[in-house]
């Protein structure tokens, strides 16, 4: 069972992951790949901390491929996350 602890660093973690994913700056600066490197980062210090950084990157890709399609699938960024993990 969760304790309240990794509930919320889960919700802070997925927080800052959104916030990234929402950022318009890395389109609009014609460098969306770089917005995929900030997340990967994200979710590496995530995990580092215990929270599970797959329940993250669903959430995110979930919310945010269509707009975003440059994201990688599920599959890619876990083999991409095990790499660093």
């Amino acid at each position: 069972m969760k304790t309240k602890g990794n509930k919320k660093k889960l919700r802070d973690w997925l927080l800052r992951c959104d916030a990234i994913a929402e950022c318009d700056s890395f389109l609009r600066s014609r460098h969306p790949e770089d917005q995929v490197i900030f997340i990967r980062a994200a979710l590496a210090r995530a995990a580092a901390e215990g929270v599970n950084w797959r329940t993250i990157y669903r959430s995110i890709y979930k919310e945010w491929h269509t707009w975003r399609p440059h994201f990688p699938d599920f599959n890619t960024m876990a083999a991409e996350m095990d790499q660093y993990c």
